[in-house]
């Protein structure tokens, strides 16, 4: 079953100080993980550089964020200056590993305002991030099936340029599905810095729409670039 789509899953639940926040207003964001017993777990294993990893995507799909928040001794997890440029209905993903076991958590916040529509492609492959372009590279993708996800990135004068670590390998990606925002744990490959590529080993659960978020680092710059693709079969 994908990930994200409760917020208590493997003895764990994801338990946020506050659900509303003002549009434009920095906020210092607080949350606990609970286990069954209802104590607050305060031991965390690191994953990908990170003790946690959190996602926040507005529910349709055009607003993201990748943050790291910090833990406190008492197990309480912070975020500093937490701030929504856009209002709407925003789900959070918590990655965590808790005695070996990778989870994660997700749940709904709320930001009010008028939510401008915006649209989004049936398919994109191409994408531009500050002055660097990426291309997805992968042709067929079937639900079920093991897929090798490979991105292409080439600054504007078609230079390849060095990619630099981040997390840990040299590219992180966030797979969602569309309509219920399933969370897809995708696996990095061994890539060479010198390609300008980076790949990734997915399977996608099932037919439907998918937003991919891909962050790199050409140059030592971290960009974030976004992805649609449709899975007919």
């Amino acid at each position: 079953m994908p990930s994200g789509l409760s917020l208590a899953a493997n003895g764990l639940r994801f338990v946020p100080a506050e659900t509303w926040f003002e549009l434009g207003v920095p906020a210092t964001w607080t949350f606990e993980i609970i286990d069954d017993n209802g104590d607050i777990v305060t031991v965390f294993e690191d994953s990908h550089g990170e003790l946690a990893h959190l996602i926040l995507v507005r529910r349709d799909l055009t607003e993201f964020q990748h943050l790291h928040p910090t833990l406190e001794t008492d197990g309480t997890w912070r975020i500093e200056n937490l701030e929504f440029s856009e209002p709407g209905v925003y789900r959070v993903f918590v990655d965590i590993v808790v005695d070996s076991r990778p989870t994660t958590l997700g749940h709904d916040v709320f930001v009010p305002g008028e939510m401008p529509a915006k649209t989004r492609p049936a398919a994109s492959r191409q994408a531009q991030s500050q002055n660097y372009r990426i291309e997805l590279r992968t042709d067929e993708i079937a639900a079920g099936e093991h897929t090798q996800l490979m991105f292409d990135i080439r600054d504007d004068d078609e230079r390849v340029p060095q990619l630099k670590p981040y997390l840990g390998a040299f590219g992180h990606l966030v797979a969602l599905r569309d309509g219920d925002l399933a969370y897809l744990h995708i696996h990095p490959e061994e890539t060479d810095p010198e390609s300008g590529r980076v790949e990734f080993g997915a399977q996608f659960p099932t037919p439907g729409r998918y937003r991919l978020f891909l962050q790199a680092k050409p140059d030592g710059n971290l960009i974030t670039s976004s992805f649609d693709i449709e899975i007919d079969r």
